[in-house]
């Protein structure tokens, strides 16, 4: 069994999200949250490294920023010498739709692909966890009036840090290779989450999101969307 508490595992992403969920449980990691960070490190090697950094705007304006911030970021990662790469997509690939931040993803895979032999490549829909930056969940949530850009009909499967952290223990320690979905069963949409767990009047925009998967490469079933939410509702309170 490998030995996460180790000071030979990089984690990217610190600041906040997954990576600081990641880096407050595994002990003694190199953390890196700002790219400038990387050049304290370049003579370094690692067993693992997990990137979770990346920019994850859908606007065309940022377009150069998800260039740099997960196409680039990327590569220079890939330049250290590691065991293992894990990397965190989205499902958001799979979408009709298409988006700058699904496509920087992507060509973020093969890369990683083309260039390390042996990878773990997490594709996650919606995540939940006390460390995450704010989103329509924060919304829902909040005690005041919002506004979401989301349509009602919205559908989500939402996973959470720790399932996924508890996922990553587990491949690793089974010397699990490939392209991976983190996912949840039983979606169900904004109008029933707003429902049930609201706390403020919500208003919803036209924008209708669903989340999309493919059985191209193995499913992963995180327990279930609304029981996910519940456990995010019940960690926050």
């Amino acid at each position: 069994m490998f030995d996460f508490n180790t000071n030979k595992i990089l984690i990217t992403g610190t600041k906040s999200g997954l990576g600081k969920y990641l880096s407050s449980f595994i002990k003694g990691t190199t953390n890196i949250e700002t790219q400038n960070e990387l050049n304290l490190h370049k003579s370094s090697s690692f067993k693992i490294i997990i990137h979770c950094a990346g920019s994850n705007s859908h606007r065309f304006k940022d377009f150069l920023k998800l260039i740099k911030n997960n196409i680039i970021l990327t590569y220079k990662l890939l330049r250290f010498r590691s065991d293992l790469f894990v990397f965190f997509s989205t499902v958001d690939i799979f979408s009709d739709k298409f988006n700058f931040f699904s496509l920087t993803k992507y060509i973020s895979e093969r890369i990683i692909i083309f260039f390390h032999s042996n990878f773990l490549i997490y594709r996650c829909s919606a995540m939940l966890g006390i460390d995450m930056r704010n989103n329509h969940v924060n919304k829902i949530l909040s005690f005041k009036t919002e506004k979401l850009n989301l349509s009602f009909e919205s559908e989500f499967r939402y996973i959470t840090h720790q399932s996924i952290f508890e996922q990553i223990l587990e491949d690793i320690n089974s010397n699990k290779k490939g392209i991976f979905t983190l996912t949840s069963k039983n979606p169900k949409n904004l109008k029933f989450f707003c429902d049930h767990y609201a706390n403020n009047k919500i208003g919803f925009g036209e924008y209708v999101y669903k989340t999309k998967i493919s059985d191209k490469y193995p499913i992963i079933f995180l327990d279930d969307s609304e029981k996910n939410f519940k456990s995010y509702v019940n960690l926050i309170k």
